[in-house]
């Protein structure tokens, strides 16, 4: 695996030295303030099957979403007040009328989707994440 840069400041780590990124974090808390009913449970349930379904990660929390890192950020999570929207980039089209897709070049798709029930936190999204996982450590 390629080695990280590490910003000084902030400690995140990326691939390509110099990233641009903000090193404003905002903790996790602060997303789930008052959405302890819905997004809380959806967010911890979410956490959960991808640590055992798919592998190791960290939590960024930065003042716009959640992000989930391997090596990379592989999903962003946006704690809602009735739901979690997730969203991820893979390098090929899927087709499912669960996700909303952006094509942003030849090789690279973002997709998103909204969670409003444990039991749409299932096998379909995990292995779409778990390919949005595994996408950058293969390379």
């Amino acid at each position: 695996m390629k080695k990280l840069w590490k910003c000084q400041k902030c400690k995140r780590e990326f691939e390509k030295k110099g990233q641009t990124h903000s090193c404003n974090l905002y903790p996790v808390s602060e997303h789930l303030k008052g959405k302890e009913k819905i997004a809380k449970p959806l967010y911890n349930e979410l956490k959960e099957k991808i640590r055992e379904n798919i592998g190791p990660f960290k939590v960024e929390s930065l003042p716009c979403c959640i992000h989930f890192v391997s090596s990379y950020t592989f999903a962003a999570v946006y704690a809602m007040k009735d739901k979690i929207r997730i969203h991820f980039s893979l390098n090929k089209k899927l087709a499912s009328s669960r996700l909303r897709s952006q094509q942003f070049s030849a090789s690279r798709y973002m997709y998103e989707l909204s969670i409003k029930d444990k039991k749409e936190l299932d096998a379909e999204l995990i292995g779409w994440l778990k390919l949005a996982y595994r996408l950058r450590r293969n390379r």
